[in-house]
């Protein structure tokens, strides 16, 4: 119970405020019952008429008759007062004696008035007595304990309605008060929580309301900060992942350029070494010469690649663009490799609208992606086979296809095609198959142009697909 108590601050409050709302009313009822005086309804001005009556009547008294008549002038002045005013008769030596027997001493003295509030006092004499007898009238302070009695015979149906308004007043004031702080102490928890979805309520201008404005802005900040945190979180956990796989791919691309290159090597060696042993049919130095030639021109395409590759993963590195005639350079390609064309027999289906069409980048660059398609369009092409090259306009785009027919990529190849070194298994001989960089070069290129392209198997073949 005592453990309920100080985790629950409504209940602190509650048994806080009955508390302290009844040691209130306490007090008031002592202090009521203490220090009121009681209310009189009669004057000091009309018991000075009933003395100057008893002052005037006693003298023609006989001494028998006279404790008779001041008992009865007495019991007269206490129903006409209400018992607000009583007489009292003192002997000279100053005590007070008792009605209606004035041999009867009363304990009190005279001297126990002179700080009340009393008629002018008068003497007289009493039985041949040579000491006179003193008379006056003064409040009842017997009167004023019947009110202190009247007090207590209340006080038990005072303490009932005491303790139930104080228990109500407790409670509503407990209610009230604790109230905005529950829900505070609520919203509190779920931030505590990383939940920043529910505002706590603003209804009030005081210390509270504030309270409550000043979570709110914390909460929104919070969130706001969490939620850049979360953005820099997944930002550098991409920058690590993008490390990581741009580390696994040069680690990749140098264990692959290293394999490519030791082939043509090996190659050229070997035959050199024969001719220079003269071994078996190597004597026809001619011949492998010839071959060792084609060897090192294949070797040194692969460097420059190589080299082109390195110029265009370096960081930093930016293009030279400016605005161009895109459609005179691929008229320019398309004649650089008639020769080639011819060779294989190949016809070339061109359109191109408008006549002319521009584009904003690297003149040389573009030049490398065009003449990269058009070489593996011409190495991949059966003999007497088809191109079809097409490039158009659409709104602000330049969409340039390139299809060259009889032949078709599996579908499990095309999304590697971009990849260094790769070449589809079929092209993988030395008079067809390529260094496997030119399709990594031309994506290069393009993405440095923002430019998106795209491979797919056609009807006829295969159809690359270029939005500038």
């Amino acid at each position: 119970m005592i453990k309920k108590i100080r985790s629950r601050l409504s209940i602190k409050v509650f048994i806080l405020t009955a508390f302290l709302l009844t040691a209130c009313c306490g007090i008031t009822y002592f202090c009521i019952a203490r220090f009121a005086p009681y209310v009189y309804t009669h004057t000091l001005e009309e018991s000075e008429e009933f003395l100057s009556e008893l002052q005037y009547v006693l003298p023609d008294l006989s001494p028998d008759e006279i404790p008779y008549f001041i008992q009865d002038w007495s019991n007269f002045l206490s129903d006409y007062t209400e018992d607000e005013f009583a007489c009292h008769i003192f002997q000279s030596s100053g005590e007070e004696l008792n009605l209606p027997d004035l041999k009867i001493n009363t304990g009190k003295r005279i001297e126990d008035y002179e700080n009340l509030e009393k008629t002018t006092p008068f003497e007289f004499y009493y039985d041949d007595e040579i000491e006179p007898y003193i008379v006056f009238i003064a409040p009842n302070t017997d009167k004023e304990s019947q009110v202190v009695e009247a007090l207590q015979k209340s006080l038990p149906i005072l303490s009932i309605i005491v303790v139930s308004i104080s228990l109500f007043v407790a409670f509503f004031y407990a209610w009230y008060m604790t109230k905005p702080i529950k829900e505070v102490s609520a919203i509190s928890r779920k931030m505590a929580n990383m939940d920043f979805d529910s505002p706590c309520p603003v209804r009030r201008t005081d210390e509270i309301g504030v309270l409550s404005v000043s979570l709110n802005e914390l909460s929104q900040r919070l969130s706001a900060t969490l939620s850049e945190l979360q953005e820099a979180n997944r930002k550098l956990q991409a920058d690590i992942d993008m490390e990581r796989r741009l580390e696994r791919q040069r680690v990749e691309f140098f264990s692959a350029a290293s394999h490519e290159l030791k082939t043509p090597i090996t190659i050229i060696k070997g035959q050199l070494q024969g001719m220079l042993c003269q071994v078996g049919r190597y004597i026809d130095r001619e011949t492998y010469l010839a071959q060792s030639l084609e060897v090192t021109n294949k070797l040194e395409e692969m460097v420059q690649d190589l080299l082109t590759i390195s110029r265009l993963d370096t960081p930093g590195y930016v293009c030279n663009k400016e605005q161009f005639e895109f459609s005179a350079l691929i008229d320019g390609s398309l004649q650089a490799h008639e020769d080639l064309f011819m060779q294989k027999e190949l016809s070339v289906d061109k359109v191109i609208l408008p006549d002319k069409v521009y584009l904003w980048g690297d003149v040389q660059l573009f030049q490398k992606v065009i003449n990269n398609l058009l070489g593996n369009a011409i190495a991949y092409s059966p003999v007497g086979s088809q191109i079809f090259l097409k490039l158009w306009q659409v709104d602000e785009k330049a969409i340039l296809t390139l299809e060259n027919t009889g032949v078709h990529i599996p579908d499990e190849d095309i999304s590697k095609l971009f990849e260094a070194f790769y070449r589809v298994d079929q092209s993988r001989n030395r008079q067809t198959g390529g260094s496997g960089l030119g399709l990594y070069i031309v994506k290069t290129i393009l993405d440095l142009h923002d430019a998106e392209i795209k491979i797919e198997n056609s009807e006829r073949g295969v159809i690359v697909t270029i939005h500038f």
